[in-house]
């Protein structure tokens, strides 16, 4: 019988570090921008009125994962994590499966290192505060991996939950930040050279009129067709827009497909993080200006993600065996 690893969010912690994991991830991106990778569009499911979402690919030099997420709001009311997932990773030669991974922690980690490469590439010669809308469970990784790129001297912070703020304040501080409370998402960009949203807001909370110059913007929330946190002045000022995926995000976000649809941004203008990454395409045109990651996620993430945690957790004896 099979013998899998099951890897904790606690261990993963310990295992998937910065410096490790966005060199990783960043390789999982230009291979999926070259076509090299399996990866079909996650299916996407309504379950008493909550996203779920089947995610999987075949990475080569990885493996195969194979994820199932949800996002449930209300878990804020229960005491639990607003986002949870399973993440399976398998043998792509003989099939076998090789391990189960708690996958709302890997899920965090491997969006972190994915804005800190679009931080590598399009906001390299920034330095200044941070803005951070929303700041839940994500938020921590956002900081914690874009800070490896990006030197902030200041952390701006909204949420429209003040004890989540707090939290966040306390978690931010510890890691020696100084951060600064705000009572408006449009207080917390001005002044800031990065802004990370990371909300689960339906309409813009990053408005391009409050934007400095230069800065770069990611955004991980709006994951919905109808849905936007970045508005068209955003879409109109930015020199350079990059996204995970083309056609993951005319499917998944209204941050892109609203602003297409309505002739405000043409898709010519749209690069993929794989193409920033390998140099084909370009992440800044100027000193001064404007630039824009917007991320629903991939598949590819995960199952680069797994496959290190897999090799590092059987290297370093971490994680225990169970026969299935």
């Amino acid at each position: 019988m099979p013998r899998v690893l099951v890897i904790s969010g606690r261990e993963l912690e310990e295992i998937l570090k910065p410096d490790i994991l966005i060199g990783e991830v960043e390789k999982a991106f230009i291979a999926y921008s070259n076509k090299s990778t399996v990866t079909p569009p996650r299916t996407v499911m309504w379950v008493e009125n909550n996203w779920w979402g089947i995610m999987q690919s075949y990475v080569p030099n990885y493996g195969v994962g194979v994820k199932v997420v949800n996002v449930i709001p209300s878990n804020v009311e229960r005491g639990l994590p607003t986002i949870q997932a399973l993440v399976t990773f398998f043998d792509p030669q003989t099939g076998s499966p090789l391990a189960i991974i708690e996958g709302g922690v890997l899920t965090a980690l491997r969006t972190g290192a994915a804005s800190a490469v679009s931080a590598k590439y399009m906001a390299p010669e920034l330095r200044g505060p941070v803005a951070i809308i929303g700041t839940g469970y994500q938020a921590r990784y956002q900081l914690r991996f874009v800070s490896h790129i990006y030197r902030a001297d200041e952390v701006r912070i909204y949420d429209i939950r003040d004890e989540a703020a707090e939290a966040f304040k306390k978690y931010a501080e510890e890691l020696g930040f100084e951060v600064t409370k705000c009572r408006s998402s449009r207080e917390a960009i001005k002044g800031a050279n990065l802004v990370i949203e990371a909300s689960t807001t339906r309409t813009p909370v990053v408005e391009g009129a409050y934007l400095e110059s230069p800065s770069h913007v990611i955004s991980i929330g709006a994951h919905l067709r109808d849905a936007r946190a970045l508005d068209d002045d955003v879409v109109r000022r930015a020199e350079v827009i990059v996204v995970d995926s083309r056609e993951a995000v005319m499917l998944e976000t209204g941050d892109i497909r609203i602003p297409v649809e309505s002739g405000v941004l043409s898709m010519e203008r749209v690069y993929e993080l794989g193409e920033v990454a390998s140099g084909r395409k370009p992440g800044r045109l100027s000193r001064d200006g404007v630039t824009v990651f917007k991320s629903v996620g991939l598949a590819i993430q995960d199952a680069a993600a797994a496959a290190v945690a897999y090799r590092i957790a059987t290297e370093k004896g971490i994680g225990r065996f169970v026969e299935l």
